[in-house]
């Protein structure tokens, strides 16, 4: 296995949020022994365990493969996951104001995290907008911004423009 490096304090808020809930703890603890078919760990852990599996996705935890359509469900692929990582090693030095702004967004709960998050999805609508744009409309510093981007399923940075996931 490898060992995830972290050294900025944006790549902290999706670290603090790979293990935030059973669920998620679980099916990495799965994920780490072997390669598991994602309709093995939806039957155990249900939409949630799927969900786990797309945010490590998304943030590098991961590697995945495909299998034959024989091994697959009616003869048709299916994606495997396994941990990439066994080790984290975190650097990081950054003003306090910084990791507070982080640490707030990290810490927002579901529901309320899920309001502002339909908020900029209305907000940018379809084509998308530059992120200080829209940092600017929320009152949000870029840290908190990007910490939210980070965080969301929903969005995408390309470049300076934040967009929809598609």
């Amino acid at each position: 296995m490898r060992t995830k490096v972290i050294n900025s304090s944006i790549d902290m808020v999706p670290v603090l949020r790979a293990f935030d809930s059973e669920v998620k703890k679980n099916v990495f603890d799965e994920i780490s022994e072997d390669w598991r078919l994602v309709s093995e760990i939806t039957d155990k852990y249900g939409e949630e365990g799927r969900e786990a599996l797309e945010f490590f996705e998304k943030i590098n935890l991961v590697e995945t493969k495909w299998t034959t359509p024989e091994q697959g469900i009616d003869g048709r692929p299916q994606k495997m996951y396994r941990a990439y990582y066994s080790t984290f090693n975190i650097n990081i030095s950054c003003p306090i104001t910084e990791m507070s702004e982080i640490f707030r967004i990290v810490s927002l709960d579901d529901k309320e995290f899920k309001k502002l998050e339909d908020e900029i999805e209305k907000f940018i609508g379809d084509e998308g907008k530059s992120g200080s744009t829209v940092a600017e409309h929320f009152k949000l510093s870029l840290p908190a911004l990007k910490s939210i981007m980070r965080r969301s399923n929903k969005f995408v940075y390309r470049g300076m423009k934040i967009e929809k996931r598609k």
